[in-house]
């Protein structure tokens, strides 16, 4: 069906993976631990995760259970054709409303950071274009550009909590186990959302040189994230404090702040930081634009995806531009999540999980007469 640029490694599908769910959910993690569990924030964060990881293997089982097929061509065996162009079409939207509101998301960050005069239509057209680029280049570059640059943002990010920990105050983290567990249960959705990105499996599986470990690497992207998320919430807890995280917007930019190198050799942290997450937030945006344009290409049976690239760019633009404040952008992200997440991720596969072992089960019963 693609023409070029058409497989990548399970290596590489991690760190795709990796890196798409690691954006923009890190920035405002804590605070939201916080106001779901208090100081037994971390214990929703680990249910949640292995909930998320079961998921994933189930992504990764589906893409098993049909190597080299397309989403569309397995939605349409399992659950007939125009429950296919359904699927694909939700898909689509999903994928491009994510890439809007996290390309808005990355827009205030930088606006309040380090570029507060650039108009905001300048810069979501700087990483749009760049996104645009990246997708025509197919999903065999931006496996080897998520392969090339995790292992050394990984180091950063390794050396920069490193640094943190001298900051942290252990009595921040205290008192534990003093959340009801109903509480605990009510904060899943939230945290479950942080964990989004995974998806990304459903539509890139079709890539994959080796689909039969998809499972399993679906599992080991999403533990590698719930260990970091761990971490994280234990730097900026244990730094700030309850109250205060529950104050600042993305507490996890405000605790870095407060970091001073041994040495003294770079004088504001806070750059690194931002070099670093801008890395982030971009391999979040690009795999979303590419799964996006891949569906939209698959709905529309088309042979080559690249064309579509560029005339998504002003649906993404206007989306991107259409919440007024960055609160709006916040508000409108979970709403549109609720709507949209639970089907993508949760529903569909389950329903697909469901005519499989139906099938497989007539098979058996047929060849047994």
């Amino acid at each position: 069906m693609f023409l070029n640029n058409d497989k990548i490694s399970i290596s590489q599908m991690i760190h795709i993976v990796i890196l798409n769910m690691v954006g923009v959910g890190i920035l405002n993690l804590p605070r939201g631990l916080v106001e779901e569990g208090r100081t037994d924030g971390w214990m929703i964060l680990v249910l949640g995760g292995l909930i998320v990881i079961g998921f994933s293997t189930l992504h990764g089982y589906i893409i098993k259970s049909f190597p080299g097929r397309s989403y569309f061509e397995i939605v349409s065996l399992t659950l007939t054709k125009p429950v296919a162009y359904f699927a694909a079409t939700y898909f689509f939207a999903y994928f491009m409303g994510i890439t809007a509101l996290v390309t808005r998301v990355f827009v205030e960050v930088l606006k309040t950071y380090t570029l507060p005069h650039t108009p905001k239509g300048v810069i979501i057209l700087g990483i749009l274009l760049a996104a645009v680029y990246l997708n025509r280049k197919g999903i065999e570059v931006l496996g080897r550009m998520a392969e090339l640059i995790g292992v050394p943002l990984g180091v950063v990010i390794f050396a920069l909590f490193a640094a943190s920990w001298t900051e942290i105050k252990f009595d921040n983290l205290l008192p534990i186990f003093q959340t009801p567990f109903m509480d605990i249960l009510r904060g899943l959705p939230f945290v479950f959302f942080s964990f989004l990105g995974f998806e990304v499996i459903l539509v890139f599986g079709m890539f994959l040189s080796q689909p039969k470990k998809l499972a399993k690497a679906g599992a080991v992207a999403v533990s590698i994230v719930l260990m970091l998320y761990i971490l994280i919430n234990i730097s900026v807890l244990g730094s700030l404090g309850e109250q205060q995280v529950q104050q600042l917007i993305w507490p996890l930019l405000s605790t870095f702040e407060t970091i001073e190198l041994p040495g003294a050799f770079i004088e504001n942290v806070g750059v690194i930081v931002m070099s670093v997450w801008i890395f982030a937030i971009f391999m979040t945006i690009a795999p979303m634009y590419l799964a996006g344009n891949h569906m939209i290409t698959q709905l529309l049976h088309g042979k080559e995806h690249s064309y579509l690239g560029l005339p998504l760019l002003p649906i993404i633009l206007f989306i991107a531009l259409w919440p007024d404040s960055v609160t709006d952008t916040y508000e409108y992200m979970g709403t549109f999540t609720d709507y949209t997440g639970y089907g993508i991720v949760i529903i569909l596969p389950l329903i697909i999980l469901a005519s499989i072992v139906i099938k497989e089960r007539n098979k058996k019963g047929t060849s047994g007469i």
